[in-house]
């Protein structure tokens, strides 16, 4: 298995904060037009603090005091804590997230979320592994031809829907995608952090990418 889960949070305070967070938000204003970074600059690991992905800070852990309590929770460096939204109908393209830099690993809770949206993870590291695809796809294309990945990659990849609420991890060094074939948005608070001794004790899973950290390039 590609995937692994852990813990539980609450779904109702998980979006009693989502909607506090992005009251007034516009989602175009965050990095690649659907993030929200919810610390300050100074409450990240420095190899976060100018990162692309986290511009611009929100800083509204002060009033989200769930999202505060979570993050709190992790007892190692954070390097970026965002909320991702995912429009309807629609799909990333085909990416892995090796930006997020060194020594750092990253985890998801699904807030809002369908059976019609699915995570699917390769087992690929590099693009030109994939069969039948030439060059690299948008996302409208990617979404496009989501039947056609499937039908050329068969044993290639895991599909999962996941629930609203639980601790998500995959080595997202390995190519993969989300689509949400549903006609709702889907949230999910996507953080990174900085591995230690802490983090590979609790969850064991990120071993395996922990092996190969220090071949990956620098942020």
């Amino acid at each position: 298995m590609y995937l692994n889960a852990y813990d539980h949070f609450s779904v109702d305070r998980l979006r009693a904060d989502l909607e506090l967070a992005t009251s007034g938000w516009d989602w175009s204003k965050g990095a690649y037009g659907h993030s929200l970074s919810l610390p300050s600059r100074e409450e990240l690991h420095p190899a976060g603090r100018d990162h692309f992905n986290n511009l611009p800070f929100a800083n509204v852990l002060g009033k989200c005091h769930y999202f505060r309590q979570i993050f709190d929770s992790f007892e190692c460096e954070k390097v970026s804590f965002r909320l991702l939204r995912r429009p309807p109908a629609s799909a990333y393209a085909w990416h892995t997230d090796k930006d997020k830099g060194p020594e750092v690993v990253r985890f998801q809770v699904p807030i809002i979320t369908n059976d019609q949206s699915s995570l699917v993870i390769t087992k690929y590291r590099d693009y030109d592994e994939f069969k039948s695809m030439k060059e690299r796809l948008s996302e409208r294309e990617a979404f496009d031809n989501y039947a056609l990945f499937k039908k050329s990659n068969q044993g290639s990849f895991e599909e999962h829907v996941l629930k609203p609420g639980v601790l998500y991890y995959f080595d997202t060094n390995k190519f993969h995608n989300l689509f949400n074939l549903a006609s709702t948005e889907r949230v999910t608070l996507a953080m990174d952090f900085y591995v230690n001794d802490w983090l590979r004790e609790r969850y064991p899973a990120i071993e395996d990418e922990c092996e190969s950290l220090s071949d990956r390039p620098t942020a």
